[in-house]
């Protein structure tokens, strides 16, 4: 083969080699980040290792440390998205004919929501306790679910729903019970007791509001 062809070939390789590397990479990364999520589905953060989550991968230990500096790396990743897509979706539901409905509405789909991204939810959750960035996330889409809430709530007193009350000091400890429900649900197995599910668990809150509300 003449020099040229030699240099023209080399010259090829040279182009492709990055395209292959680059999908080979975000498969990699794709394949990390699904493996620490089926892991945190019922391990804690402590019980989670670099070589659980390289083994669900399939991939060495050496690839890890190409996209994430450490489990708790990969871990603040999968838990921002979660917040980031439990925002995006918690406002989409049928507002109902009035607050009464809505509330319903409103609570049935938070609770399935949240247990659409378990494994997201709860690492953001437990991280929040180690992380003061993550903390900060919690906090946010906590503020962001109660200013929703104050807004519908307020609304029903102006059309006479509800008769007026503080709806700060209310909205927050209505909504909280709703947020104990699926934080202790998803973490914890002492609601299995109860033999409680979601859809009841659901119309028992409403029930806690609705009745809360009209004094």
């Amino acid at each position: 083969m003449s020099d040229e062809n030699v240099s023209g070939e080399a010259s090829r390789r040279q182009r492709r080699t990055p395209d292959r590397r680059r999908g080979s990479g975000a498969e990699t990364r794709s394949n990390l980040i699904r493996s620490t999520r089926v892991l945190a589905e019922n391990k804690l953060i402590a019980d989670i290792t670099v070589d659980d989550i390289t083994r669900g991968a399939n991939v060495s230990r050496a690839a890890f440390y190409m996209y994430f500096q450490s489990k708790f790396d990969i871990c603040q990743e999968i838990a921002r998205a979660a917040q980031a897509g439990f925002l995006a979706n918690v406002r989409e539901f049928d507002r109902g004919p009035d607050v009464n409905a809505t509330i319903e509405h409103g609570i049935d789909h938070y609770i399935t929501l949240f247990r659409g991204d378990r494994p997201g939810l709860r690492l953001m959750y437990e991280l929040s306790y180690l992380e003061d960035s993550i903390r900060e996330v919690v906090h946010e889409m906590r503020d962001q679910i109660f200013e929703f809430w104050e807004d519908r709530l307020r609304e029903a007193i102006r059309k006479k729903e509800y008769r007026p009350f503080d709806v700060p000091v209310m909205t927050r400890l209505l909504v909280d019970t709703l947020d104990t429900y699926c934080v202790r649900t998803m973490r914890t197995e002492e609601y299995d007791k109860t033999g409680i599910d979601d859809a009841t668990a659901a119309r028992l809150i409403a029930k806690i509001w609705q009745r809360t509300l009209a004094g």
